[in-house]
């Protein structure tokens, strides 16, 4: 997704609506499209970049192993830094001090956003994907999925590494 600079600065301090849908290639061939809804502004040699993006994905459920699909969504306020000419461009590498936090630069009179959502797309990514909140996952004896069906299998509650303890508790 890019954003031509002049027409920002038509009406600046006004956020304009931007609506597309980036490309993104994920992993073995595999690509994932986020649906990017935006509002952007240049003011003060900035670009404000405000909106959220959304993108349906398969997996495999953590627990169970079954396929399943699950959307991510983000909310994103950003700020990018016009860097117009040669000198700020210098001034910038000498360490110009800016404002605390993490600011994106660029120069030039346009902005490409497509690394940044590509990042914001790997950085939202889930540690454990679940095909229900209440997934049963597999029987760790025979391997049966709990969700469809119970066995018969007899499961201790006690966990192997206080067998001592118990042990102990049984001389008592």
């Amino acid at each position: 997704m890019r954003l031509y600079i002049s027409d920002l600065k038509k009406e600046e301090g006004k956020f304009f609506p931007f609506n597309g849908s980036i490309k993104l290639e994920i992993n073995n061939g595999k690509n994932a499209v986020l649906d990017v809804k935006l509002q952007a502004a240049y003011t003060a040699n900035r670009v404000l970049v405000k909106g959220e993006w959304q993108v349906d994905l398969e997996g495999g459920c953590s627990r169970c192993l079954e396929k399943s699909t699950y959307r991510l969504k983000e909310n994103f306020y950003e700020e990018f830094i016009h860097l117009k000419g040669p000198a700020e461009m210098k001034e910038f590498d000498r360490g110009l001090e800016l404002e605390k936090g993490e600011k994106f630069v660029f120069k030039g009179e346009l902005l490409d956003l497509t690394e940044y959502f590509r990042q914001s797309f790997f950085m939202s990514q889930p540690l454990k994907i679940l095909c229900q909140n209440d997934c049963q996952g597999l029987c760790p004896v025979c391997g049966v999925n709990k969700n469809r069906e119970q066995c018969q299998c007899v499961q201790e509650s006690v966990n192997p590494r206080w067998d001592v303890l118990e042990k102990m508790r049984g001389n008592l």
